[in-house]
């Protein structure tokens, strides 16, 4: 071994170098110290760390839910459940409505007002009351299928109305579209709802004009 200082020869052993007096093997000690704290205060690169994944667990990142498109347990309601829905529907506007339907008899069986002179007076407000009542329980109809996606006959039966393709709650204009094409489903004697019975999906003609479908909700 040689000093690092002067040059010299001297023993494996010595600690200071006897020409000198230069303290021998403690540059030495330190640089190793100084590594070893590198080391254990370094942490493992980014690559050891990827490399350690076990396989399941990139597998797991890569799986996505199927798609509502994909699901073959929608359960669609039915004609008769359907009819069931409708007509308690039925009854509940047909409550709203019966003040004005209870004046309007009240005025034939009094006066025969459809027939008298005094329609313009009577016949008029009458009219006027129950088409006021039967557009407010139509609104309410619409923003019940709004907010709930079901009529309080359809909640009944615990349905909801979708869309037909992805399973979610339909937009505002599918809906609106479905409450009007309620007419072509009605005008040939029913046949649009009859249709019901027989569609693999369920849907009447108004539900294919809109594009939506009533399915089960829940356990059933």
């Amino acid at each position: 071994m040689y000093c690092e200082q002067c040059g010299k020869r001297i023993a494996e052993t010595a600690k200071f170098c006897p020409y000198c007096g230069n303290a021998v093997g403690i540059a030495d000690s330190v640089q190793s110290q100084q590594s070893v704290k590198q080391e254990i205060s370094t942490p493992p690169s980014l690559e050891t760390k990827q490399g350690s994944i076990p396989a399941s667990l990139e597998t797991r990142q890569e799986y996505t839910p199927a798609s509502p498109e994909t699901r073959q347990e929608q359960k669609y309601v039915g004609f008769w459940a359907r009819f069931a829905a409708n007509f308690l529907d039925g009854i509940l506007i047909s409550l709203f409505v019966s003040p004005a339907s209870i004046y309007i008899g009240y005025l034939v069986s009094k006066d025969d007002f459809f027939w008298s002179s005094r329609i313009s007076e009577y016949g008029a407000r009458a009219i006027a009351f129950y088409s006021v009542l039967y557009i407010l329980s139509q609104i309410i109809l619409l923003v019940l299928w709004c907010k709930k996606q079901a009529s309080i006959g359809k909640m009944a039966i615990s349905a909801n109305i979708v869309d037909a393709k992805t399973g979610k709650a339909p937009t505002k204009k599918q809906l609106i579209g479905r409450y009007f094409a309620y007419v072509l489903s009605t005008l040939p004697l029913g046949l649009g709802f009859l249709w019901i019975a027989f569609d693999p999906k369920k849907q009447g003609w108004h539900d294919k004009l809109a594009g939506t479908a009533v399915i089960y909700v829940g356990d059933n």
